[in-house]
């Protein structure tokens, strides 16, 4: 009985690792926001995206280059094509609208993730897991009504982002179950800057912006904190626990958006962004307990 008991001691402690591990992705995801929205005012939005993942693979190549898997590279690759689509749709769309909005609807994927997951992954729909998600949703709707909404086409281009990154966590669980981490994280990020190259050809030809102090910073600050470390540590998170528990988790993201955008860009804040940030802490700590009863 003890045994049994300290085992369960240890996998708790070991899965509260994995949450927190979800929480500094989300603190940093957050922080991304007001940043890249500074940075492009100085250059385009793929030019932006292709220096920042290409750094980013360049800094993970070297720990998996000698055992690489052919179905991680083709599971990582297609996994790489939804987080690419997300983080266009995410950078155009703050071209048009204000980092605080871009973060709250960027959130919506916690919405998301349980609905698309009855069709990629065949789960059934929980009542208490879509239960805390519109709670998430509620506080991501009130945190909206106290920021300037930002132009139209600009929050509609993040919809498509929140669509894309919900996908991104759902294959994610769907094709990472024992394979390596860091390989299926190199290949998402190689896959975005291949087609930010793609897409915009000329990307390459602006490497003199990366001469400006500050796009230097966003693009280092976003290659290593926001896309190597955080999609690695994401990956090993949700192969760890699930899409639903991770996406929950990882709604606190554009409540770090907000605090960011406040603290540093001066953005107001108010009580309705303190209620809505409070449901948002809330569902994420009742999904963690009901997960850790099951």
């Amino acid at each position: 009985m003890r045994k049994i008991v300290r085992f369960r001691k240890n996998h708790l402690a070991v899965k509260y690792k994995y949450y927190a591990s979800l929480i500094f992705i989300a603190f940093i995801w957050g922080s991304t926001f007001p940043i890249i929205k500074e940075t492009l005012s100085f250059v385009d939005p793929l030019s932006f995206l292709f220096f920042r993942f290409l750094v980013a693979s360049v800094i993970v190549l070297p720990f998996i280059i000698r055992r690489i898997n052919r179905n991680i590279a083709i599971y990582g690759s297609i996994v790489g094509v939804t987080l690419f689509f997300g983080y266009l749709t995410q950078t155009f769309g703050l071209e048009y609208t204000t980092p605080s909005m871009s973060g709250l609807i960027t959130g919506l994927y916690v919405v998301l993730t349980p609905v698309l997951s009855v069709f990629f992954l065949k789960r059934k729909m929980v009542k208490i897991e879509i239960l805390l998600a519109s709670v998430a949703f509620l506080g991501v709707a009130l945190m909206s009504l106290s920021t300037s909404s930002g132009e139209l086409i600009g929050n509609i281009l993040t919809l498509f982002c929140a669509i894309s990154y919900a996908l991104q966590i759902i294959l994610t669980e769907k094709y990472l179950k024992d394979g390596d981490a860091l390989q299926f994280t190199f290949f998402q990020l190689l896959m975005v800057a291949l087609l930010s190259l793609a897409f915009h050809p000329q990307a390459i030809l602006n490497f003199t912006k990366i001469e400006i102090p500050y796009v230097l910073f966003s693009v280092l600050f976003n290659a290593i904190l926001g896309s190597a470390l955080a999609i690695f540590i994401m990956s090993v998170a949700i192969k760890n626990t699930n899409s639903y528990i991770s996406a929950l988790i990882l709604i606190s993201e554009p409540l770090f958006a907000v605090l960011v955008s406040t603290i540093v860009f001066k953005y107001p804040i108010n009580v309705q962004t303190i209620i809505g940030g409070s449901l948002i802490i809330i569902s994420m700590i009742f999904a963690i307990r009901i997960e850790n009863k099951k």
